[in-house]
């Protein structure tokens, strides 16, 4: 078992928190909140919802069996947008999804997209790693939810910036061969990459006006 400090978390969700693997220091540990189990979502349900399987509430199981599908389902081209898995540990705080923290060249957390935009702007070395993240969504069109700039970061290796979708994976696809409808992975892809930059240039707009995102922007312990 894997012991945590509960109050040592370096990120928070509406789900999870997240924690760094204290044996390895390049993968991160993300623990379902006590008050957001699977047991607590399910009962918090309607019928026939509520007789769902606990895995259907497991958010950590759900991000495990999909982010496990898009590497199999998908090439390297995909791959390089998304964290890798290690499974399901056990830890003190309940069990935990085991993937790799997105760090800089210099050795800290990278920030999410919305941080680092709301930083710096959309300058040339975000411009160019947008441009590579959605052609490789176009290409390929992999069955994600919506891309939301907080769900992404933007790891910086001192040259470039990589964009890689930590979170909102959505659920593996039950048919393995449905991506392969062009047509219908094509119409989504397309309005996944547009709300994407409409999100964008709603947090611009926001940046004009000082409106921050406050409790987002600060939900990150490098």
């Amino acid at each position: 078992m894997i012991t945590l400090e509960e109050n040592s978390s370096f990120s928070s969700g509406g789900n999870r928190l997240c924690f760094r693997h204290p044996n390895h220091r390049d993968r991160c540990l993300k623990v379902l909140r006590s008050d957001r189990t699977p047991e607590i979502r399910r009962k918090q349900k309607n019928f026939p919802a509520n007789l769902r399987s606990l895995n259907h509430f497991d958010e950590n199981w759900i991000e495990y069996k999909t982010l496990e599908y898009l590497h199999n389902a998908y090439t390297v081209a995909i791959q390089n947008h998304l964290p890798k898995t290690f499974g399901l540990v056990e830890t003190n705080l309940g069990f935990a999804h085991d993937t790799s923290l997105i760090i800089d060249h210099d050795g800290l957390i990278s920030v999410t997209l919305e941080q680092y935009i709301w930083s710096q702007g959309v300058d040339l070395k975000v411009e160019q790693a947008l441009r590579q993240f959605k052609t490789a969504w176009k290409n390929e069109f992999p069955h994600t939810r919506d891309l939301i700039p907080h769900n992404i970061v933007a790891q910086d290796n001192g040259q470039e910036l990589r964009l890689i979708l930590i979170d909102g994976l959505g659920r593996r696809q039950k048919f393995l061969n449905f991506h392969s409808i062009r047509s219908i992975a094509e119409k989504r892809c397309e309005r996944r990459i547009k709300n994407l930059d409409q999100r964008i240039q709603r947090l611009l707009d926001r940046k004009k006006t000082n409106d921050a995102p406050t409790q987002r922007l600060e939900n990150l312990k490098r």
